[in-house]
């Protein structure tokens, strides 16, 4: 048994990740397989197994292990991910369905293809700031295009949306039910879009201090509750997933946005949260990580334009 399952016809390449009981999450030899069978293809399928979702996202035990033991092969571990990342948006024709769980590396996969669908359980996430990265994979491109800055809001708490809320989003096109019927999901009705307003005028600053402060300050408690939630997170990621997306909003295309992702897992790899905050959630599951910086407060400008200058 492998963890991802590809098949071919004539022009279709069809992938099915594998691994449900660790929510199809992806490893440095599923992104090789799919890696090595993207050329040729003329559109692409891609689903996974599992009543839990889709993909949870890359497998960060794993890239935990090799950053502890080889910093250098860590490195190579993101870039070949972002290499298939941008190998699949280069091709860009096919369909991805999504289900339940679908986060981090599992959307590098999925949304640059011309279609992507979802059921209406979708648990749709970039939640790297909590285990001390950044939003990688490219994906501070799509969320730089979300309505309202919509996307700084999500890069910076790491929060889960919904499949409405993703919809208004822009991050998919289209809610099916289990046999793949389009579903009539009025965006305008979801969580996301009711928050737009106070989103909007909280995340319309610089720098992740003042967010913080217009968030405390409003009188909805959605905006209190991502106040609280990003002061949760790593502050050195807080800081650094604000200026990647504000990046991505100046940048000319996804490729510009990947190439940023390869210089910042340099960094982070040699030096951040982000071993310190697998072990809180994943290893030791203690969720007490102990953050090199108390609040965002503490990171300099300098520090995150270091990060992005290696």
């Amino acid at each position: 048994m492998t963890d991802v399952e590809i098949g071919r016809t004539e022009d279709r390449l069809k992938i099915r990740l594998d691994r449900p009981r660790a929510i199809n999450s992806l490893t440095g030899a599923m992104l090789h397989r799919i890696g090595e069978a993207l050329p040729g293809a003329a559109r692409v399928e891609l689903s996974g197994v599992g009543e839990k979702g889709f993909c949870s996202g890359a497998d960060i035990r794993e890239l935990r292990s090799l950053a502890l033991a080889d910093t250098e092969a860590a490195i190579a571990w993101l870039d070949a991910e972002y290499d298939v990342d941008l190998a699949v948006a280069r091709l860009g024709r096919g369909v991805a369905r999504l289900h339940g769980v679908s986060m981090g590396g599992g959307l590098g996969l999925s949304l640059r293809l011309d279609r992507v669908e979802t059921t209406e359980d979708l648990v749709l996430a970039m939640p790297e700031t909590g285990i001390g990265l950044w939003p990688d994979v490219g994906a501070c491109w799509e969320l730089s295009r979300a309505p309202r800055l919509a996307g700084r809001h999500l890069a910076m708490t790491g929060m889960s949306i919904d499949a409405a809320s993703a919809l208004w989003a822009g991050l998919v096109d289209g809610v099916v039910d289990g046999s793949g019927n389009a579903l009539d999901v009025d965006p305008l009705d979801s969580e996301l879009a009711a928050q737009a307003g106070w989103i909007q005028d909280c995340y319309r600053f610089n720098d992740p201090l003042s967010i913080l402060r217009a968030l405390e300050s409003r009188p909805e408690p959605q905006a209190a509750a991502a106040a609280d939630l990003i002061s949760t997170r790593s502050p050195l990621s807080v800081a650094v997933a604000l200026e990647a997306v504000q990046r991505a909003e100046q940048a000319s295309g996804l490729e510009e946005v990947l190439a940023t992702d390869r210089r910042l897992g340099r960094s982070f790899m040699r030096d951040s949260d982000f071993c310190e905050g697998v072990r809180a959630q994943l290893v030791d599951k203690d969720h007490d990580p102990h953050w090199r910086h108390s609040s965002v407060a503490e990171v300099t400008r300098s520090e995150v334009e270091a990060m992005f200058d290696v």
